[in-house]
């Protein structure tokens, strides 16, 4: 896709994972106000999708871009004229406010769940693989070449934020909310407006409790100060704003029986051991791996081979082995030991005098020589658009 360079950085939010964090946040930031400032606040739901910049001239959608690096993102008009909660004229009614000559929005292009239940099934009508995960499945649609795929599928989007605008100001985010829902753009429905952090708070249980009911996928709330001026001064800490902050919901747990372990070698040598695992729906996705990171922590939690084991995804991240349930053991289960010959050179295993893990030693080991090449191409060492862990197979 052509390149497309934001009017303003698009950058993503910090992360609060307690109570104390939001409260150190506040504090922190109060530090920085004159004294006597006192903060209000807007919660909106933290949507499990893909971020989506779209300008629109003198009212029409001109051009929309994925977030890329936050400077730079793909073009996907094309295909974003396609979603049908996106307008592409505002307003939408005709007593809707006057457009400005710009207005860039920020918002989150997802699958509702009814629509990606939709789209499974059609996919099993047609005896095809099954979408495992919304966003990467939303992800994936939005990037298609071909437009008419993008419109065969029900995408859907809710916008946020205003990046850039001609003419207006906004004194907070609740106005600014307001705003775009008069012009026409679909918000998130549920966002609320509280007086005090105490108040968020208070929420923060209910979210949690209702988010599996929700319409829509969440991994989180997003907290921003109201006051957009205030959120100015503030500024950034690195590329973070000050002034918004991501409070993500607990590691979600679930039980699933351990039934293999897959022995993984690195580009260093490094043996990593992977669990398999019965599949268990958990935090959006089905998970059938997880990590256990090495033998001294499988040791250390005592996980053995038919455990029933509680398996945790903290942050919509790899998921992992927590503990084994004790008391669900019937005597079958054996000791996970790590293995004495790499699996793909057929070298001894070794481990290094005072570490914890395990390496193979053959710089020549073909899977070795594998991770080199990937870790080599990949996006965060040379960045070779194309070649990817598949194409260094072949070749």
């Amino acid at each position: 896709f052509p390149k497309v360079r934001h009017a303003a950085p698009i950058l993503s939010l910090p992360n609060a994972f307690s109570v104390e964090d939001l409260q150190d946040w506040e504090t922190r930031n109060l530090k920085l106000l004159p004294a006597g400032t006192q903060l209000d606040y807007t919660l909106e739901p933290k949507l499990d999708g893909l971020t989506i910049v779209i300008t629109y001239e003198h009212g029409v959608l001109k051009q929309a871009a994925t977030r890329g690096n936050g400077e730079l993102g793909d073009d996907v008009t094309a295909n974003v004229r396609t979603i049908r909660s996106i307008p592409l004229k505002i307003p939408t009614r005709p007593d809707g406010p006057t457009p400005p000559p710009l207005l860039v929005v920020r918002g989150e292009v997802l699958f509702l769940k009814k629509d990606f239940e939709a789209v499974n099934k059609r996919q099993a009508e047609q005896e095809l693989p099954l979408y495992i995960n919304a966003r990467n499945t939303a992800s994936g649609t939005l990037k298609q070449k071909d437009s008419r795929i993008t419109a065969s599928r029900p995408l859907s989007c809710f916008v946020y934020a205003v990046v850039a605008s001609g003419g207006i100001k906004w004194d907070s985010q609740w106005e600014t909310l307001e705003y775009l829902r008069d012009m026409g753009f679909p918000v998130a429905p549920d966002a609320g407006y509280f007086p005090t952090l105490s108040h968020i708070i208070q929420q923060l249980p209910t979210w949690e409790s209702r988010r599996h009911r929700l319409d829509f996928e969440i991994d989180g709330v997003v907290i921003k100060i109201n006051n957009l001026r205030v959120q100015d001064e503030l500024g950034f800490v690195g590329k973070d704003p000050r002034g918004s902050t991501a409070y993500k919901f607990p590691a979600e747990e679930m039980t699933t029986k351990l039934t293999g372990v897959t022995v993984n070698i690195g580009r260093t040598g490094k043996v990593t051991p992977t669990a398999q695992l019965e599949p268990v729906f958990l935090g959006g996705v089905t998970v059938v791996n997880a990590s256990l990171h090495n033998y001294d922590q499988i040791e250390k939690l005592d996980i053995r081979l038919g455990d029933t084991v509680i398996v945790k995804r903290s942050g919509q991240v790899i998921p992992y082995l927590f503990a084994p349930v004790i008391g669900a053991r019937d005597g079958s289960e054996t000791a996970i030991q790590p293995p004495s010959l790499c699996p793909f050179c057929n070298t001894a295993i070794i481990q290094p005098e005072g570490l914890v893990d395990y390496y193979c030693p053959n710089i020549t080991c073909p899977e070795r020589v594998y991770r080199s090449l990937e870790f080599f191409v990949s996006k965060g060492a040379m960045d070779i658009e194309g070649m990817g862990g598949q194409t260094v197979k072949i070749l």
